[in-house]
């Protein structure tokens, strides 16, 4: 089941304010793509685009046609912080075969499209989607997403980060019970790829990896960087990759950003990045 799944395409963090988090983000260092919009879908984004993966700020741009579209959109996670994490997979058919082959459900691959508003024009970026079943991805929603024009996601500049930021490393999630999701991981991502560590539980993606551990233990982890999931919500921690933490530290510093300085990391509140805490590691 591992090659169905090539690592971490990217991850999508729930807005309620699509502008107000844009410009948060900036300050935070990251060059923002231009606004995409999801057709007939109500939705709309920004990218923060890196060598391999990425982050999408997403939110509710139009209520009306949110609303009258939810069985087309499916369900989808609301609140601040992380809503779901999408699989990068070479091909979308061979994945689906291997999953119903596996008793899982996968539904797709389904053609998306996204409007991306850009200076030059409006260009559509298309997708592959498939989608997997709630009961195979119990932490948190999961889905594979192959890029049928990449070259239309990122254009010459758009991987150049004022903060330095390279790839993502890893994103730790909050789950009330991360032994019971075991089962349904080792399927989904073969038993190889997932490993116990008293009552924590790694994924390991090929790229990036999947901490699954209860907030308490996190909240030990990484003290102030979290708070408390509020219903819908999902504060999750994403490691991102950066080459100069130097440099990082002074973009931050500039933006008026607050940080916890350590030897070879910098650390963001998820009060401070929209919902989910960032770890700026110098060492990855």
């Amino acid at each position: 089941m591992n090659g169905a799944v090539t690592g971490i395409d990217h991850l999508l963090v729930d807005s309620d304010n699509l502008e107000r988090d844009r410009g948060q983000w900036e300050r935070l260092g990251f060059l923002m793509t231009p606004r995409g919009r999801h057709p007939q879908w109500g939705t709309g984004n920004y990218c923060t685009m890196f060598e391999r993966d990425y982050m999408e700020l997403i939110g509710v741009v139009d209520p009306d046609e949110f609303a009258a579209n939810a069985s087309r959109r499916g369900a989808r996670r609301q609140g601040p912080g992380l809503s779901a994490i999408a699989f990068a997979t070479a091909d979308a058919f061979a994945a689906r075969d291997a999953f119903v082959e596996a008793g899982i459900a996968a539904d797709g691959p389904k053609d998306l499209s996204r409007l991306l508003e850009g200076e030059d024009g409006t260009s559509e970026p298309r997708f592959d989607i498939l989608h997997l079943p709630a009961d195979s991805t119990p932490a948190i929603p999961m889905f594979l997403c192959r890029h049928r024009t990449p070259e239309l996601v990122r254009l010459p500049g758009w991987t150049d980060q004022p903060n330095g930021v390279t790839r993502i490393v890893s994103v730790a999630v909050p789950v009330t019970d991360p032994l019971a999701t075991v089962s349904a991981h080792e399927r989904l991502l073969g038993a190889l790829s997932v490993t116990i560590t008293d009552d924590m539980v790694t994924l390991r993606t090929g790229t990036a990896s999947i901490l699954l551990a209860t907030q308490k233990s996190l909240n030990q982890l990484y003290p102030d960087l979290l708070p408390e999931p509020d219903e819908g919500a999902c504060p999750a921690l994403v490691t991102l990759a950066v080459g100069d933490l130097d440099g990082t530290a002074g973009v931050l510093a500039a933006n008026a950003i607050l940080m916890l300085r350590e030897p070879n990391a910098l650390a963001v509140a998820a009060e401070d990045a929209c919902g989910i805490a960032m770890v700026f590691d110098g060492s990855a």
